[in-house]
């Protein structure tokens, strides 16, 4: 990644504050991190969706990592962001197709094996965040993992030092994401990120019981 993209980035975060949730594109620790339990599936071809992939740290761990006919699907809303990644990714050995769509309104042909998110989910509504999940659950193959990351931290701080209706959401979304906690299949804390992160994956189940 050039300086220039984070640059776009850093520019992004201050336009795009509820959008964008980081004020540097994640370290290369922590985007090998993501990607990693994506490339460790053995089964070929693979159909991976990656969400708020910003200037494509992850992205490039995922194009540099998968095989020919494995496809890369990328959701993106900025189209300053979506065309940095055309523009990079242009000649890589798995060349992602970008979409500028927001997550709640893609619909691809298939269902995904895995999707990877950089969604800054602590600045969305417990609303939109309940929804983004539904989302994932309807766009992922039974058996499928998303990966997804957090700041250390971050949320219980805020729980804690924010009032009124910010606390409120917070609380809200940290209850949600409590309910979630048997699908967790592993996590990964990486500590050389600014600031420190934690991946974690979760696996849709094979069976989703209605209601």
């Amino acid at each position: 990644m050039g300086i220039l993209d984070g640059i776009e980035f850093l520019r992004q975060g201050f336009v795009q504050s509820r959008s964008v949730g980081a004020v540097w594109p994640s370290s290369k620790g922590l985007a090998r991190a993501m990607a990693a339990p994506v490339l460790a599936d053995p089964r070929r071809p693979l159909r991976i969706l990656e969400v708020g992939a910003g200037v494509g740290p992850v992205t490039e761990q995922l194009v540099h990592g998968l095989l020919p006919g494995d496809t890369l699907d990328v959701v993106e809303r900025s189209p300053e962001f979506c065309a940095i990644l055309r523009n990079r990714f242009a000649d890589a050995p798995v060349v992602p197709s970008v979409h500028e769509v927001s997550i709640l309104d893609w619909a691809p042909p298939r269902p995904y094996h895995h999707i990877v998110s950089g969604l800054p989910l602590a600045n969305f509504s417990s609303e939109m965040v309940e929804a983004v999940y539904h989302r994932f659950f309807d766009l992922l193959e039974p058996g499928g993992t998303f990966v997804m990351f957090e700041h250390i931290g971050f949320r219980d701080a805020l729980a804690r030092v924010t009032v009124g209706e910010t606390r409120r959401r917070i609380h809200r979304v940290l209850e949600f994401e409590k309910r979630l906690a048997p699908l967790e299949v592993g996590h990964k804390d990486v500590v050389f990120n600014m600031p420190p992160a934690r991946v974690r994956v979760r696996r849709r189940p094979l069976l989703i019981q209605a209601g």
